[in-house]
């Protein structure tokens, strides 16, 4: 439409398929795969050529394109944090130690964080005792700083990882219960245009244990009832370890969560979406659209480029079909770019028949991304509309919550960005 918006454009290209497990394909499969920079995200210009498969019958033009993951983005070797279950698990059983022990060893690691021993640890064999204290840490992560908006509803934890990069979390504060928003990456290579994790681009993966102990330490301030994984970076993205954290929250031996506490958000990660439904149905899934048709949401979502709306509710679908819950659609409203009643409709069209629920979530405005809120009453048209095609429909006040210490959906980063560059 001439109606709509002009952004920025991106050097992305067009392909047909599904992005895969840490490697995002354009055309036929290639015969090599050569690491790249992501240094320039969020832009995403960043690709490889390689030659294309003699057996490809893909009618994409030019050289298939691979975007990999550098070695920069893999965690780094360090002492592993102990509430990472696979890493524990598995040297146990490497070391013959039985798991009954390990009930204890978590007790003690969520209510101590602090502590950099285990010798507290009532009853367990000094062969564990000496495997914890040479190869795992109670919590590799330190709380660097504790920042509270003005009505406390929210506050922003900034935690510092083993290796220095830095990382921020949420503690929204509901009617009646805590919410933690938790980050899974450093950094973020999908680079939506409205999201201040974008501008950093990817920098690396976070472990399980990363992941939880984000819980470990936000349980030190406010009890925590909910987890949504919807902080830096992108869940799916991350599968591996995001599944890892998701066991270790539901796990009665340590954070006792139910799977319907937890929520999982992502942009489309298509074949992860599968893998999620078949693996952890009873959580919650977040799909974030941000626009009713795939032009305008390419130009507010790069990576969307790499998969089309359709084949992101072909991957909904799947998930509807195998669990209990609705699916959450996630749309942020922009001023002059998406907030129209015709978007709203449209949106509603394409998701008519399927268990949605929509959240409108108002754009938070940051300095370096130039876009802004709506307007109120655009809000409450957009929502009217949407209802009227007979779809579930919230406006997420919540989500503005923290805005004064940049700790509101959309937030994230850029403090972080800047304090990195001046260590």
């Amino acid at each position: 439409s001439s109606t709509e918006p002009s952004l920025p454009s991106t050097s992305f290209q067009k392909k047909r398929g599904r992005s895969g497990l840490f490697t995002f394909t354009l055309g036929s499969r290639p015969s090599s795969i050569q690491a790249v920079s992501t240094s320039s995200l969020p832009a995403l210009t960043n690709t490889v050529a390689a030659s294309p498969s003699s057996s490809s019958s893909s009618s994409f033009t030019g050289s298939p394109v691979v975007m990999k993951y550098p070695l920069s983005t893999q965690i780094p070797e360090t002492k592993k944090s102990v509430l990472d279950i696979d890493a524990i698990c598995s040297r146990f059983d490497d070391m013959g130690i039985k798991h009954v022990h390990l009930s204890k060893i978590w007790k003690h690691a969520i209510q101590n964080p602090n502590s950099d021993s285990f010798i507290d640890v009532p009853h367990i064999p000094k062969i564990a005792n000496s495997l914890l204290k040479q190869e795992f840490s109670l919590c590799t992560s330190k709380l660097l700083q504790v920042e509270r908006s003005q009505n406390n509803d929210t506050i922003k934890l900034v935690v510092e990882l083993h290796d220095g990069q830095l990382i921020e979390s949420v503690i929204i504060q509901h009617d009646s219960y805590a919410a933690l928003c938790v980050s899974s990456q450093v950094g973020c290579r999908m680079g939506c245009r409205f999201c201040a994790t974008g501008t950093m681009g990817l920098i690396r993966n976070l472990s399980a244990g990363e992941i939880l102990e984000q819980l470990q330490i936000a349980q030190q301030i406010k009890p925590i009832r909910n987890v949504v994984f919807m902080g830096m970076g992108e869940p799916l993205d991350n599968y591996p370890n995001v599944l890892g954290a998701i066991r270790g929250i539901h796990d009665t031996r340590m954070f006792n969560l139910g799977l319907a506490h937890i929520t999982v958000s992502t942009v489309g990660v298509i074949d992860n979406m599968y893998r999620l439904a078949d693996e952890v149905p009873k959580v919650a899934l977040a799909v974030s659209l941000h626009a009713p048709d795939q032009i305008l949401r390419e130009k507010l979502i790069p990576s969307g480029k790499f998969n089309s709306i359709e084949d992101i509710l072909d991957a909904m679908d799947y998930y509807l079909e195998r669990s209990p819950h609705h699916s959450f659609i996630q749309y942020t409203v922009i001023k002059g770019v998406n907030d129209r009643e015709d978007h709203a409709r449209r949106l509603a069209k394409t998701l008519k028949g399927r268990r949605v629920k929509i959240n409108l979530i108002p754009c938070n405005p940051t300095e370096k991304l130039g876009f802004e809120t709506p307007s109120s009453e655009a809000m409450e048209a957009m929502k009217r509309a949407i209802l009227e095609e007979g779809i579930l429909c919230f406006i997420r006040d919540s989500t503005e919550s923290g805005r004064d210490v940049s700790g509101a959906c959309g937030q994230l980063a850029l403090k972080t960005v800047d304090k990195q560059r001046r260590k």
